[in-house]
């Protein structure tokens, strides 16, 4: 049977750094990823009566419904952390219908993992999106929300795998740094090169692991994000052509024609009206 995944937003907080807060997990009915900004402190799981363990920024810690958790933060250096409260639903599919969805209990993530500083940029833009979500659509809202979880949750499971095997870490980091460097002019030799390997290999990891080569991932990550920005924003095209990491907007223009068969003005004019099936 197969399913198809949903994640529904329930809460956006943000604890800010007061020296010394204590406070335990309120709201457990919920999948919750609390993301370390800044500062530290201990955390403790209640029914286990474990030994603390500390915490700093560039922490993160998932959630899942029911588990409970008391927070004390540093006097010197408080935490402030921001906490994505989600549901997760599946919703099965046989014999060509949809049936009632059904509840995750969890999800196959790291309880606690610390990322190095060179990761935590990405983990923090993509929490700064998630938490900077504007649209007055709910349907927008909900379908952006959707694509930037999914994005995170991936990536948090993928940096896990990459422990193993020292060309499956380097395939991932470089996969992630197209994800958050999409908008500066990459060459796949220098890319390549940092990571102490050939292009050749590069290339394969990719075609292996995606099935694109690194260039054509390039090209998706940047068409994903002009498409995003041409629907949800009122940026003119030279604004929209650097954020992608083009020269101008008439190399953008000519891009975006070729990836998607018509022009960014039309296209954002064809959504704007809801006429364009995607």
């Amino acid at each position: 049977m197969n399913h198809y995944r949903i994640y529904h937003h329930r809460l956006s907080y943000e604890k800010p750094p007061v020296p010394g807060w204590k406070d335990i997990r309120n709201t457990t009915d919920v999948h919750s990823f609390y993301w370390i900004q800044s500062g530290e402190g201990e955390f403790v799981h209640n029914e286990d009566e474990e030994a603390p363990f500390s915490v700093q920024a560039g922490d993160l810690i998932y959630l899942k419904p029911g588990f409970t958790l008391t927070m004390a933060s540093s006097t010197e250096k408080p935490l402030c952390i921001r906490m994505l409260l989600f549901d997760c639903l599946d919703v099965p599919f046989d014999h060509h219908a949809w049936h009632m969805p059904q509840t995750v209990g969890e999800l196959p993530l790291p309880f606690h993992k610390r990322f190095p500083p060179e990761q935590a940029v990405w983990f923090e833009e993509q929490f700064g999106r998630i938490w900077a979500l504007r649209s007055h659509n709910p349907q927008e809202k909900q379908a952006e929300f959707l694509h930037r979880l999914t994005q995170l949750i991936r990536t948090l499971q993928e940096t896990d795998e990459a422990q193993l095997d020292p060309y499956v870490r380097a395939y991932y980091t470089a996969k992630q740094r197209i994800e958050t460097s999409y908008h500066l002019p990459l060459k796949l030799e220098e890319l390549a090169k940092s990571l102490h390997i050939s292009v050749s290999q590069l290339r394969k990891l990719f075609i292996h692991n995606l099935g694109l080569s690194p260039k054509a991932y390039l090209n998706k990550v940047r068409n994903e994000h002009a498409r995003t920005l041409l629907l949800l924003t009122d940026e003119p095209m030279k604004a929209i052509a650097e954020a992608c990491g083009f020269a101008d907007e008439f190399h953008f223009g000519k891009m975006f024609r070729s990836w998607n068969g018509v022009s960014p003005a039309r296209y954002r004019a064809r959504n704007k009206h809801g006429t364009m099936a995607e």
